[in-house]
């Protein structure tokens, strides 16, 4: 009775410090996609020139498509705590404000430029489908 009460405590031990181990990966990942979102938004808000900023973001964006594709590959499949599966929906949310926020804050810029608003829409648009869960 002793080795059994033995085993599964220690099973329950090897489980909790499982959960922790893939709570840690999901945190880095979220960690990871909170970076590439700052720098995204980042590279439209630096530029002198709104447009030229978007095409900077578009393309570093494409660059690192495949590996965010990844990412999210990751965080789809893993079920975390709760309060890591919280913390990571919150994080992809407020990353998402982030994003469509350019639009809000270059408004006045996409209505009279056409060819802006287009490829802004397109970014914003290309990241939101990227980032789903």
């Amino acid at each position: 009775m002793l080795k059994r009460f033995t085993v599964l405590v220690l099973l329950a031990a090897c489980l909790s410090l499982a959960g922790c181990k893939k709570d840690a990966q999901i945190n880095a990942v979220v960690a990871e996609l909170d970076s590439f979102t700052t720098e995204l938004v980042k590279k439209v808000e630096s530029a002198p020139n709104p447009s030229a900023g978007v095409d900077d973001a578009q393309k570093f964006f494409d660059s690192k498509k495949a590996e965010m594709t990844a990412k999210m590959a990751t965080l789809k499949g893993s079920h975390g705590g709760n309060e890591t599966t919280s913390k990571m929906n919150a994080s992809l949310l407020e990353n998402n404000k982030k994003v469509a926020g350019l639009q809000i804050k270059y408004i006045s810029v996409s209505l009279d430029d056409p060819v802006f608003k287009s490829k802004l829409e397109k970014l914003i648009r290309d990241y939101q489908t990227l980032f789903k869960l």
